[in-house]
């Protein structure tokens, strides 16, 4: 039997299969397309595994939500500052405020600013680097340093299991 192991990238795949094995057999890598191509693992005589690269699926869900998902490498992205916006309203306004020491702010480009102030992110002229700053947060983000979680929806009296 062959088991293809597939999903988005940064999911565990590789990880999955090296706990199965008991051993490092699969690299690993916080960044997403650390697997570059489809591998053969035999877990015993019977089972082999395929390791395979992420799957980024092209419908369903929304630029920022694959974003978000770490399925895009930061460094990359032509617009950091869409899911940005995406983030503050999943996180709020006041947990990303008390994170990063910035003033109250009505929008995105503005929480961005005062950031990249902050940090030191400027252009010529002292422009603020929203793009910059954008890209340090999502790498935050990534990295999980920026919590977030989400309730286990109602259980209904009348499921069963």
């Amino acid at each position: 039997i062959t088991v293809g192991i597939i999903g988005y990238p940064n999911v565990g795949k590789s990880s999955m299969i090296n706990s199965l094995k008991r051993a490092r057999v699969c690299g690993v890598g916080s960044t997403p397309g650390f697997t570059k191509q489809a591998s053969e693992i035999t877990l015993d005589k019977n089972i082999k595994l395929l390791d395979s690269p992420g799957i980024v699926f092209a419908s369903g869900s929304s630029d920022a939500d694959v974003i978000l998902r770490n399925a895009v490498k930061v460094e990359q992205l032509p617009d950091p500052v869409a899911p940005v916006g995406i983030l503050i309203e999943r996180c709020g306004a006041e947990q990303m405020m008390t994170m990063y020491e910035v003033p109250r702010f009505a929008s995105t480009v503005e929480f961005l600013g005062h950031l990249a102030r902050r940090r030191g992110m400027l252009r010529k002229g002292g422009v603020p680097n929203a793009d910059a700053a954008a890209k340090a947060v999502l790498q935050d983000w990534n990295g999980g340093k920026i919590s977030f979680y989400t309730e286990p929806p109602e259980a209904s009296a009348h499921e069963a299991h």
